[in-house]
């Protein structure tokens, strides 16, 4: 079937954007597995010429689901294969900055917060070792959350700004970034893709 093919999510958007339409198809997975995330996991091979490389997003056009292209791409005599990971959020990731000044002390920026990655779509899931949503522990209070969310997002003008302690919400709560994870991008570190690891923040209500 048809694919529209994004080397950047955000091109689309852009003043005289045209799709670039692919051909391609999904294959059978051989292996199944129990774990999570496994049933976002499809194999992927596109025309020769697609030029798709690791990092890419498609569309497909039977669904519109969307696809991140996360296997470098070994081209074969008659087919570019690679694995597609179907995105199941949109990530709207956001950082707090304080109220900003001047040397005189007038006030140029109030406190709030900035939209770093705006409404991307990416692959999350919940990392299976965990087997507890809260830990205590000696000589802290209370109890914190122990959920972690592992995401893969496309690499990218936004995504490239990303830090660690930047959050974002995902269903009714709230992820802090604690590491992010460049082994996905390519030698020149231009494409490929970003793995976020992220814990979920206690308390508070999460409204905007």
């Amino acid at each position: 079937m048809d694919f529209t093919l994004l080397t950047n999510w955000y091109d689309q958007f852009k003043e005289g954007y045209e799709p670039k339409i692919i051909r391609g198809e999904f294959y059978t997975e051989t292996a199944k597995s129990r774990y999570t995330n496994t049933d976002n996991n499809v194999n992927i091979r596109c025309d020769l010429a697609s030029g798709i490389k690791k990092g890419d997003m498609v569309i497909a056009s039977n669904n519109n689901d969307v696809y991140i292209l996360d296997w470098e791409i070994t081209l074969q005599s008659n087919n570019a294969p690679s694995r597609a990971l179907r995105c199941n959020f949109d990530l709207t990731v956001k950082r707090h900055h304080p109220e900003i000044t001047d040397d005189r002390g007038y006030l140029l920026k109030e406190e709030g917060d900035d939209i770093i990655v705006d409404a991307l779509p990416a692959n999350g899931y919940f990392y299976d070792g965990r087997n507890a949503r809260y830990l205590a522990s000696n000589g802290t209070p209370g109890i914190a959350p122990e959920v972690n969310a592992l995401v893969t997002v496309q690499y990218n003008e936004q995504t490239k700004n990303l830090k660690v302690d930047d959050v974002f919400k995902w269903g009714s709560d709230i992820y802090q970034i604690t590491d992010i994870s460049v082994a996905g991008l390519n030698r020149a570190g231009t494409s490929g893709c970003l793995s976020l690891q992220t814990i979920q923040k206690p308390g508070g209500i999460y409204d905007k």
